[in-house]
C-alpha cells in the first residue's frame, strides 16, 4: 500500500530495484550437482510482468539484446528457469522469482528473434509460473467428498504440486464431485462456479495468482471483509501535475506515485450485451430426472443487488441498494428493465440423489447471480497508466477521481465525474520496466459494478408511449404492381 511506503528509501516515482537476472538450464554445470546458470542482467532492455483476475497464474516476458548468442550456448530450449527479484524501494511486496527466497519462473517460448547487426540479436523470452506447466502435464481423475475450498486445496497441493502461498476463502456445505480426467485448472474452474462463500452472500469464486501468491476468493470477499464492512482502498489515483510539493516545498513522492499519466474508458455501458448475458435478469429451467419434475427460478438484478456488497457502499461501509448500474425507472407500463426474465434462459440438471445422501449445490440460484455480477463488473472498465509500484496487486481496491469534463460550477464542487469516479477493483496489471529509460510504470485495468452517486429514479412512464403509432403493413407483390404501372425507364 502507498501509505506503507518508506519515503526515505523511495526518492522518485518510477524507481525500481531489479536484481540479477539469471537463466538456469536443465544441464548440470561441468558435471556438478548444480544447474548451469548464466546472467543476462546486462542484456535486458525491457521487462514485463502480468497478473490478472482472469488468468490463473502470473506471466511475463523479457526483451534481450544479445551479443553473446545465449540461445545457442546455454542453449535455450524452452525448458529453462528464469530467476530475478523486482520491487519498489520502500515496500516489502515484491515479485520474487529467485530460488533462495521465492519461486523461479519457467521459460516456455522465444519470439521475435531478429538480428540487429552481424554480432547482435534481439529476442523476447516468455515465462510463466511452474503451476501452468504442471497443469498441462497432469489430469484430475478422482472423487472428492468435501467442502469446495478443501477440494481446491487438495488439487493445488497434490495435482499441481505447488508450494506457494494459497489464500483460501471458506465455502458452505460438503459436496461430492467426480472429476472426469480433466486438467487441474479446469477442475478448479468447475468448482469455483458452484462454490458459495461461507460468510458472504455472493456465490461463485475467483482463482488467480498475484505477487502475494494464489487466491481463491469470492468477488464480495475482495470488496468487503469478513465482518461485512467495505474494504478500504489501497490507493487514490488522480490526474494531477507530476511535480507535487508539500507545504515545505519538498517533492511529495507518495502523491506522485498516485498520479495518473493517462487513462482510457474502455467501457461504460452495453445494454444489449447485458441483456443477452443475463446481467439484469434471467430464468433457469431445471430438470430433475429422479423426481421427473421441471422447475423455473428467476433472477432479478434489482432484487438481488441490495443483498451483496459492491464496489461502492453507503458511505459508512455497509451495503446499499441505490448505486447499481441499472437505474430504477418505469420502463414500460409499470415494468422495470429487470421484469423480463425470458430474455436469458439457462437449462441445467437438478437431479437429486445422484450421490445418495450427499447434498447438491443450488446451481439454479448460484450460477445466474455469479454470472450477473461477473459481467456487471465489465460495464465500467477503465485503464490507468501510473508510475510502477509492486505494492499493489490485482484483487486490490483503488479509488480514481475522474475529471468532470465540464465548466466548473457550484453543482459540482469537486469537479469529478459523479458516476465514473469512485472505488474500483483492480482486474489486471501490466508492470513494464524499461532498462533503457530506467523507469518502471504500470497499466492498471480497473472494473466496478456500481456508480459513485446513484442514478436518478423515475416512477412516470416517460418512454413507452413515444414514437409514431401508425402501424403500416405493405405486401411486396402489391407494391411491385403499383411500381411497375408507373411510367419509368428500365436501365
Amino acid at each position: 500500500m502507498y501509505n506503507d511506503i518508506n519515503s526515505s528509501e523511495l526518492k522518485q516515482a518510477g524507481q525500481y530495484v531489479l536484481s540479477d537476472v539469471v537463466l538456469t538450464s536443465f544441464q548440470s554445470s561441468e558435471g556438478q550437482n548444480k544447474p548451469k546458470r548464466i546472467s543476462v542482467r546486462s542484456m535486458v532492455t525491457e521487462l514485463n510482468i502480468y497478473e490478472s483476475l482472469t488468468n490463473k497464474t502470473v506471466s511475463g516476458n523479457i526483451v534481450i539484446t544479445d551479443a553473446q548468442n545465449v540461445p545457442n550456448h546455454l542453449p535455450l530450449t524452452g525448458f529453462e528457469n528464469i530467476e530475478f527479484k523486482l520491487f519498489t524501494p520502500g515496500t516489502s511486496r515484491a515479485f520474487d522469482f529467485t530460488a533462495e527466497t521465492g519461486h523461479p519462473m519457467h521459460i516456455y517460448k522465444i519470439s521475435d528473434r531478429q538480428g540487429l547487426n552481424p554480432r547482435t540479436q534481439i529476442y523476447v523470452l516468455h515465462f510463466t509460473s511452474k503451476e501452468m506447466i504442471t497443469n498441462e502435464q497432469v489430469k484430475v481423475s478422482r472423487v472428492f467428498n468435501d467442502t469446495i475450498d478443501n477440494i481446491i486445496l487438495q488439487i493445488f497441493r497434490n495435482e499441481l504440486n505447488s508450494n506457494k502461498t494459497l489464500i483460501l476463502e471458506e465455502t458452505k456445505g460438503v459436496r461430492k464431485f467426480v472429476m472426469p480426467r480433466i486438467r487441474p485448472f479446469e477442475a478448479i474452474d468447475m468448482l469455483s462456479k458452484s462454490a458459495e462463500s461461507k460468510k458472504h452472500q455472493t456465490p461463485g469464486m475467483l482463482f488467480f495468482e498475484n505477487a502475494i501468491g494464489f487466491n481463491f476468493k469470492s468477488y464480495e470477499s475482495l470488496l468487503a471483509s469478513t465482518d461485512t464492512t467495505a474494504r478500504p482502498v489501497v490507493a487514490l489515483y488522480r490526474s494531477q501535475p507530476a511535480n507535487i510539493r508539500d507545504g515545505k516545498g519538498n517533492r511529495d513522492v507518495i502523491k506522485e506515485m498516485q498520479t495518473v499519466q493517462s487513462f482510457t474508458i474502455n467501457s461504460q455501458f452495453d445494454t444489449l450485451k447485458n441483456l443477452r448475458n443475463g446481467v439484469y435478469n434471467s430464468r433457469v429451467v431445471t430438470h430433475d430426472t429422479f423426481n421427473k419434475t421441471f422447475t423455473e427460478v428467476d433472477f432479478d438484478y434489482l432484487t438481488e443487488y441490495e443483498k451483496s456488497h459492491h464496489t461502492e457502499h453507503d458511505g459508512q461501509g455497509s451495503k446499499t441498494d441505490a448505486k447499481g448500474i441499472m437505474p430504477f425507472y418505469n420502463y414500460n407500463k409499470g415494468n422495470t428493465f429487470s421484469d423480463y426474465p425470458e430474455g436469458t434462459l439457462y437449462f441445467m440438471s437438478d437431479t437429486q440423489k445422484i450421490h445418495n445422501t450427499t447434498e447438491n449445490g443450488k446451481d439454479a440460484e448460484i450460477i445466474p447471480k455469479y454470472l450477473s455480477q461477473r459481467l456487471a463488473f465489465e460495464s465500467f472498465n477503465i485503464s490507468l497508466d501510473v508510475p510502477g509500484f509492486t505494492g499493489v496487486s490485482c484483487g486490490d481496491l483503488i479509488a480514481f477521481e475522474m475529471p468532470a469534463y465540464e465548466p466548473a460550477g457550484k453543482d459540482n464542487h469537486f469537479d469529478n465525474d459523479p458516476y465514473l469516479s469512485g472505488r474500483y477493483l483492480i482486474k489486471a496489471i501490466r508492470h513494464k520496466v524499461s532498462i533503457t529509460d530506467d523507469y518502471h510504470n504500470m497499466n492498471i485495468e480497473c472494473i466496478k459494478d456500481a456508480v459513485k452517486d446513484p442514478y436518478p429514479q423515475e416512477d412516470l412512464d416517460t418512454l413507452s408511449e413515444r414514437g409514431n403509432k401508425d402501424k403500416i403493413n405493405v405486401l411486396q407483390y402489391e407494391l411491385d404492381e403499383a411500381t411497375m404501372k408507373e411510367p419509368g425507364e428500365l436501365v
